[in-house]
C-alpha cells in the first residue's frame, strides 16, 4: 500500500474517533468543584427591565449567550420553561458578546454555556453547548426543586 494512503486513512480514522469523543461529551455537563458563588452585581443582568438583585429561591440557571449564537434562542426556550414550571428556579441570561472580562472570568469559551447555581448563587454544575435532555431537571432535582 502507498504511504500516503495509509496516512490519509490514519489521520481519517483520527478525525472520526475525535470527532465522536467531541460529540459523546458535548453537551454533558459536569459538577463544579469548590465553592465559587455568582455577584449578582458583577453579573449586571436583568429580567423584565429590571436588574436582578436576587437568586432564585431554589435554584438560579444562568445561560451565557452571544449575538451570533444560533443555539442560544432554543436553550432560552427551554430554561426559560423549567423557570415556568418551577416556580422556584429563576432563570437569566448573560450577553457576553461584549463583555469579554466576563467571560474570561468564568472561562466561556462556547455559547451557550449554562451554569446552575443554587440559593445561595454558589455555582453547582456547568453545561457547555446545548445541554443534554433531563441534564438541568437531574441537577435541580439534586438541590430540592420538585
Amino acid at each position: 500500500m502507498d504511504s500516503t494512503l495509509l496516512i490519509t486513512l490514519a489521520l481519517l480514522g483520527a478525525g472520526i474517533i475525535a470527532g465522536l469523543v467531541y460529540r459523546f461529551f458535548h453537551g454533558r455537563g459536569h459538577k463544579v468543584v469548590g465553592n465559587e458563588c455568582i455577584s449578582l452585581e458583577k453579573l449586571a443582568v436583568s429580567k423584565n427591565g429590571d436588574p436582578v438583585t436576587s437568586f432564585g429561591k431554589t435554584a438560579t440557571l444562568v445561560q451565557f449567550s452571544t449575538q451570533y449564537c444560533g443555539q442560544c434562542p432554543g436553550v432560552r426556550r427551554a430554561l426559560a420553561k423549567l423557570e415556568y414550571r418551577h416556580g422556584d428556579v429563576l432563570f437569566i441570561e448573560a450577553d457576553i458578546t461584549e463583555r469579554l472580562n466576563l467571560a474570561a472570568h468564568f472561562n466561556i469559551t462556547q455559547t451557550p454555556t449554562v451554569l446552575v447555581l443554587d440559593s445561595a448563587g454558589v455555582i453547582k454544575y456547568r453545561v457547555g453547548g446545548i445541554p443534554k435532555p433531563n441534564t438541568i431537571e437531574a441537577e435541580l432535582t439534586k438541590l430540592g426543586v420538585k
